[in-house]
């Protein structure tokens, strides 16, 4: 147990902040550092294209979006103000192409800084090497969690798993109650489910009072967040 109490010291100690956004760079900004603006469904960045800037999000929300082989587009994470940077992983990776097309859902502010002036930062600041390496750090380890998704989890525990992981991504920022977005469509091609089996299975998860159903909107709080895990736990 003292072993266990003096690691999470250290963790403390020298930071577990893994959210690395524009508040974090904002005192090194220039007016070099312009702000730009985008319209809803412009693209930011394009799948495959250099990583020449980095964006911070100053307002706004943009989804990640990759084409697939049948022809379909997956979105597969979304962006704001908390969590929003774009290009940063491909810049702390040295991959040389984007891995998304990063499309605007709404209008989006951002600033736009040469991807080499970010590197320089994040290697001389000590504070930000560390948050890079805590955000990999918790990146990786969530994809690992995750890799096996498909194999452990079918049907309704599939979906309890996305739902609760959503609640836990959202809730930093709207508190409480998280409404979910997502259609239906889209949880079913993230989780290779088809669109008539998500809706019998968001209604068992309504009939157990592990979501709340509000004209025709979907809603998890504290309460349905524990059911849900609950739930797939014992599965």
């Amino acid at each position: 147990m003292v072993k266990k109490e003096h690691l999470r010291e250290k963790w403390q100690q020298y930071g577990n902040e893994t959210i690395f956004n524009y508040s974090k760079i904002q005192a090194k900004l220039t007016d070099e550092y312009p702000e730009v603006c985008f319209e809803p469904n412009e693209k930011v960045v394009v799948r495959g294209d250099f990583p020449v800037y980095i964006y911070f999000i100053i307002s706004g929300i943009l989804v990640g979006v990759r084409d697939y082989e049948d022809g379909n587009e997956y979105e597969y994470f979304q962006l704001g103000q908390q969590n929003g940077s774009i290009g940063l992983l491909e810049l702390l990776a040295k991959k040389e192409q984007m891995v998304a097309t990063v499309t605007c859902l709404s209008k989006v502010k951002a600033v736009r800084v040469p991807a080499d002036v970010v590197y320089e930062w994040i290697m001389e600041d000590m504070e930000l090497l560390r948050l890079s390496a805590n955000l990999l750090a918790v990146d990786l380890y969530h994809c690992s969690n995750n890799s096996g998704l498909f194999y452990r989890f079918e049907g309704v525990d599939r979906l309890r798993y996305f739902l609760a992981g959503y609640y836990e991504e959202q809730v930093r920022v709207e508190k409480g109650i998280v409404e979910v977005s997502e259609t239906r469509e889209k949880i079913g091609n993230k989780l290779g489910m088809s669109v008539r089996t998500v809706g019998r299975s968001l209604k068992k998860l309504r009939d157990n009072q592990e979501i709340i159903n509000k004209e025709r909107k979907i809603y998890i709080g504290p309460e349905e967040h524990q059911r849900l895990k609950q739930h797939f736990i014992q599965s």
